[in-house]
């Protein structure tokens, strides 16, 4: 076995690619570069400055090496064991000799090490997304940011990253954004890092949601680190006034059923006695499980089988009741997709909120409240019913914590449907990635 070594040793005004070592087999061409568009490097996307400016400071670089020890670049199949050592070997060698501002190589290790995320490939690209949020370069923190937005199954180690950054350098807005976006995905020890970095900046996040999300992640982590969470909550909230009276995670839940009654209950899903699909069952069928596109070929016919057409629309298929589908799988990670099919009620969308309307004659009516075709409105049932009414009819109109979207959507599916559809689901190909979405968070 050998190192593989990605060599720009041939530099011109506006083009620049990589040359393959002689000795070296199907080392992958990565980078292609020529004015300022690039292709190869899946997070260029030209977002800001910082990034644009990559492209003229690669083709200015000569002789530039880059050694990697990732099964995936290497000639030869080592075991497991002694690939994951020499490669966090490396990958320590690469941290250990960079200088100044000289972080392309980490960009360039971190983007060749995601594209097959094994356990030991996960652990250096944890390793180089924080020597690239704690640098003081643009370009670098923006990396960091861009495998945020546009790797949702990385949100964790690149929240954990800005994290680190943010208990030296807590000034940043966009940071602490990030952090509380990452509040709906980080878990056990990234959690922690967010929660503690949290704390350090003045802003709050005072809506609801945030909070709830908080008081359900922190039922999640160990007893140990469950005060982290009620220390946050205390410095959002505002409760308990006197702060040496510290609150358990209960005693938030309890304050906050009060605070917020027209939200769920900050409480962890159950599931009911039989369920045919529980979280822990779903986690076994998709451990290890890469999926690809070409699993979700039969994704449109499940889709359809499992009642999602009803309300939801992907593509060109479905309805608009709910809401749209098409680019999922850039907005959220397979666990928040699993979580949402298995506990409709667990996460209410804000645009389309469950209500129930009254009507004058007694009748009450649940379901997702739109206008009618006709200038009526009309309220979209869990079972698929459409009930038409005139403004004139309403007698109130009420939240309701409850989803429109039954449970027990994956109940009639099979375990290879439910691969199917989830794989349809969060596929990105052919998939514009959305503009980034509203944080919706208050601050003060």
């Amino acid at each position: 076995m050998f190192p593989v070594i990605i060599c720009y040793s041939e530099v011109h005004a506006t083009f620049c690619q990589v040359q393959q070592p002689a000795g070296i087999r199907s080392v992958r061409s990565f980078v292609s570069c020529k004015g300022c568009e690039m292709t190869g490097i899946r997070n260029c996307v030209h977002s800001s400055p910082a990034r644009r400016d990559l492209c003229p400071r690669l083709s200015g670089l000569c002789s530039l090496l880059i050694v990697l020890m990732s099964g995936v670049l290497v000639a030869d199949e080592p075991s497991a064991e002694t690939r994951e050592s020499r490669l966090r070997q490396q990958v320590a060698q690469l941290l250990e000799t960079l200088e100044g501002s000289d972080w392309i190589p980490l960009i360039m290790a971190d983007l060749e090490l995601s594209t097959d995320l094994t356990e030991e490939s996960q652990s250096c690209c944890r390793r180089i997304l924080q020597a690239l949020a704690v640098a003081d370069d643009a370009a670098a923190q923006e990396h960091v940011h861009a495998v945020f937005e546009n790797e949702p199954e990385r949100r964790g180690m690149a929240a954990e990253a800005v994290a680190m950054a943010a208990m030296t350098r807590p000034g940043s807005l966009r940071n602490w954004r990030l952090l509380v976006r990452s509040l709906n995905v980080v878990r056990q020890s990234e959690a922690a890092a967010v929660m503690k970095a949290l704390q350090r900046y003045r802003q709050r996040a005072n809506k609801g949601h945030w909070v709830r999300r908080v008081i359900l992640t922190g039922l999640s982590l160990p007893e140990g680190d469950q005060r982290l969470a009620c220390e946050l909550l205390q410095h959002w909230t505002g409760q308990p006034i006197r702060p040496s009276a510290a609150w358990s995670l209960p005693q938030y839940q309890e304050w906050f059923a009060k605070e917020h009654p027209d939200l769920p209950p900050a409480v962890r899903p159950q599931d009911p006695p039989g369920a045919v699909w529980t979280m822990q069952s779903l986690e076994s069928l998709f451990s290890g499980l890469h999926l690809t596109s070409e699993q979700g070929v039969q994704g449109p016919i499940i889709f359809e089988k499992a009642g999602c057409a009803k309300c939801h629309r992907r593509g060109d298929l479905g309805g608009t009741a709910g809401p749209d589908l098409t680019s999922l799988g850039w907005r959220r990670q397979r666990a928040e997709v699993l979580e949402s099919l298995l506990y409709p009620s667990q996460e209410l969308h804000e645009e389309y909120p469950t209500v129930i309307v009254v009507l004058k004659d007694g009748t009450a009516l649940t379901g997702l409240l739109q206008r009618a075709p006709d200038a009526g409105l009309q309220v979209f049932s869990s079972a698929g019913e459409v009930r038409t009414f005139q403004q004139s009819d309403v007698e109130a109109i009420r939240g309701h914590a409850v989803s429109s979207m039954p449970a027990g959507t994956l109940d009639r599916l099979t375990a290879d449907e439910v691969r199917t559809l989830v794989a349809w689901l969060t596929s990105v190909d052919g998939i514009p990635r959305p503009h980034q979405e509203d944080e919706g968070q208050e601050e003060e």
